[in-house]
């Protein structure tokens, strides 16, 4: 009966050795599970966004027209008005009118001197500048300014100093332009370049 006992407890002890080493041999140790952090982004503040907005409507039109800038020379009729008789020279009223299609601005003294012909060649010294300067001229479509020039008669001085000329015109500069129109008008001029002959005189513009 000892013996037995004996026996039974061996047989225990053995089982459980092999059923801890069949443990320690077969047991799979998983490997740690990997956590993911994900990091919310701020949340954007209405202040940035208004900023963003302000930052897109800031950016200035390039499509706007610009208004009373300088009348260009496509943009005036040029004319001559009557004339009138004056002791020893006759005064040329030449007119400017805006034919365009916008508001622009004239502004100092035309460049007048005469010409043999259309196309032809200038005739003594270009007109000399008179008169005190005038604020500028604004122009509305339709609307006009006027120079006066004042055109000596020639013959008051000796023919060998004057150089009498015929002209059949005047050669037309519009203020600040570089485009010259022929106004018909037939005279005599002095071809001289003598600067103490003054043939021509021309006055700033003024409205009307």
């Amino acid at each position: 009966m000892y013996r037995r006992a004996i026996v039974v407890a061996v047989s225990v002890a053995c089982v459980l050795g092999a059923v801890a080493g069949c443990a320690s041999d077969d047991t799979t140790v998983a490997a740690p599970a990997t956590e993911t952090v994900v990091s919310a982004a701020p949340p954007i503040s209405s202040s940035a966004v208004t900023s963003a907005a302000a930052e897109v409507t800031a950016t200035p039109s390039t499509s706007a027209a610009v208004g009373g800038a300088n009348c260009l020379a496509a943009e005036l009729s040029v004319t001559l008005g009557t004339s009138n008789g004056a002791a020893g020279s006759t005064e040329l009223p030449i007119v400017f009118a805006n034919v365009g299609n916008r508001t622009c601005t004239v502004d100092g003294y035309p460049g007048v001197s005469y010409l043999t012909s259309p196309g032809g060649t200038q005739v003594g010294l270009a007109a000399t500048r008179v008169g005190s300067g005038s604020p500028p001229v604004e122009l509305a479509p339709g609307n006009s300014a006027t120079s006066l020039v004042k055109a000596t008669v020639v013959a008051n001085y000796p023919a060998d100093q004057c150089q009498p000329t015929p002209v059949e015109g005047l050669n037309v500069y519009s203020p600040n332009t570089t485009e010259a129109v022929y106004l018909p008008y037939a005279t005599t001029g002095c071809a001289t370049t003598d600067a103490s002959i003054t043939q021509l005189a021309v006055q700033p513009v003024v409205a009307g």
